[in-house]
């Protein structure tokens, strides 16, 4: 079928699943197919990934969404206004559906890298890739001709994901896992998974870039991961000195991004009950940072949900450029409350030890729904303000990367937190778009409310 039939054909497809929301799914642009979900514009864009020469060994689709009056927003954005988990499910098929169709129009060679909702996968309960198989062969495709990508593999539910990773394979496709943080449990967890690629997120790539110890422990992870008969591709490269790290440490290939600039963000610190004091560790970013903006609450010891969210609101909106949020115990709920009420552009948020306020008498129940832009959720095991197991909860609903402190209480002056320079780290990452943009975490399989007993 021509690309013009190929329109046609997977608007009637898709037409079936999601007919409230899928009027002219996809339309075409002089030769380059657009997609439309609850009004947000969907475009692919492409990233070579290059082999350790510089010549490319495949590419990596990425999207990108537009509000109605075409400002570029996340692209988490289509994934939390989507009604439920079954239209979550439809969505990506959709986004992925449109990569293919451009790259086929584009003429891309090598293996084409997508990026698998994590809630696709936790949702549908056997057969996975079933559904994708056909429309790559309704565009003349195989399986082979792609790389599933899957993120924050290690916080899914393991029995299933192995469930889903053999479908996957049996049907001829790849598997790639990202690991983000530097932990080498993680990294053997990965492993064990026997994927086809490992993705090591940036953070390894600046960490070597920065120290020739950490360099030579990259090159050591990367020797780790071709003993297990993986390829090793490091993500982010945005320098010729990254690249020649790449080909230093030994990996099999890297992400190309040196077309991107970084996006000017502006830092906004959201405190919690009775504000950050001045050893906070916000307190202190704030006072190193003077561009940085601060929520003001008119009463920060009887918190009301409507007055705190409007607080937040009107900053972000006074802001000169897209936010990135820092939230702070209660602070991280009232951001998770401004996603549900309210639509601007955020670029992400780091979210450190949120309060639970489903076990305190503070605002309603946690909402627990995609957040529309990338995250970071830092906690500990032992937080007197939220167990753990709700913690990787919060996690997987919202679909924020998690990182485990350990045991470090409530994560503030109290426990011991001051400046807090690997805080500063993880917001640095965030600031640079670290962050897959249409990556998410996982909820649990089925997608219950999380309560621990």
């Amino acid at each position: 079928m021509s690309l013009a039939q190929l329109v046609t054909h997977f608007n009637r497809t898709f037409h079936q699943t999601e007919p409230s929301s899928a009027l002219a799914s996809f339309t075409l642009e002089e030769n380059t197919v657009v997609a439309q979900f609850y009004g947000i514009r969907l475009e692919s864009a492409f990233e070579a990934l290059r082999d350790r020469v510089g010549q490319p060994l495949g590419y990596q689709a990425q999207l990108r969404a537009f509000n109605p009056r075409g400002k570029s927003i996340s692209a988490r954005a289509p994934y939390a206004v989507a009604l439920d988990a079954d239209s979550i499910v439809n969505l990506d098929r959709l986004i992925r559906t449109l990569h293919v169709l451009n790259a086929a129009s584009q003429g891309l060679t090598g293996p084409l890298f997508l990026d698998v909702h994590p809630w696709h996968i936790a949702q549908v309960p056997q057969d996975h890739g079933a559904v994708f198989e056909g429309i790559l062969q309704d565009c003349g495709w195989s399986p082979r001709q792609i790389v599933l990508e899957i993120t924050d593999a290690a916080v899914q539910d393991a029995d299933h994901l192995v469930k889903a990773m053999n479908s996957f394979h049996a049907r001829g496709f790849r598997i790639a896992l990202h690991q983000r943080g530097i932990y080498p449990s993680e990294l053997e967890h990965l492993l064990a998974l026997k994927p086809d690629f490992i993705k090591l997120g940036r953070a390894h790539l600046l960490a070597a870039e920065a120290s020739a110890n950490d360099g030579c422990q990259l090159a050591k992870r990367v020797q780790q991961i071709q003993r297990h008969g993986v390829l090793a591709l490091l993500d982010g490269v945005t320098t010729e000195h990254q690249a020649q790290i790449a080909d230093w440490v030994g990996a099999d290939g890297y992400q190309d991004r040196s077309r991107q600039s970084p996006e000017e963000t502006t830092v906004i610190i959201v405190p919690g009950l009775g504000d950050s004091g001045p050893g906070h560790w916000q307190t202190r970013w704030g006072q190193a940072n003077p561009a940085y903006r601060r929520v003001r609450q008119r009463d920060w010891d009887h918190p009301q949900v409507d007055e705190w969210v409007e607080a937040l609101d009107r900053e972000i909106r006074r802001a000169p450029s897209p936010a990135v949020l820092v939230g702070h115990s209660l602070g991280c709920i009232t951001i998770a409350e401004w996603v549900q009420r309210c639509w601007t552009d955020v670029r992400g948020a780091l979210l450190v030890a949120p309060a639970d306020v489903d076990r305190r008498p503070f605002f309603d129940t946690v909402p627990l729904w995609p957040l529309p832009f990338p995250s970071v959720l830092v906690a500990s095991e032992n937080d007197p303000h939220l167990e753990w197991e709700r913690a990787q909860c919060f996690a997987r609903h919202w679909g924020s990367r998690l990182v485990n402190l350990g045991r470090a209480g409530h994560i503030n002056v109290e426990s011991g937190f001051g400046p807090w320079p690997e805080g500063e780290a993880l917001l640095r990452e965030l600031r640079t778009g670290v962050l897959p943009v249409s990556a998410t975490a996982p909820p649990a399989t089925a997608l219950e409310p999380c309560f621990v007993e």
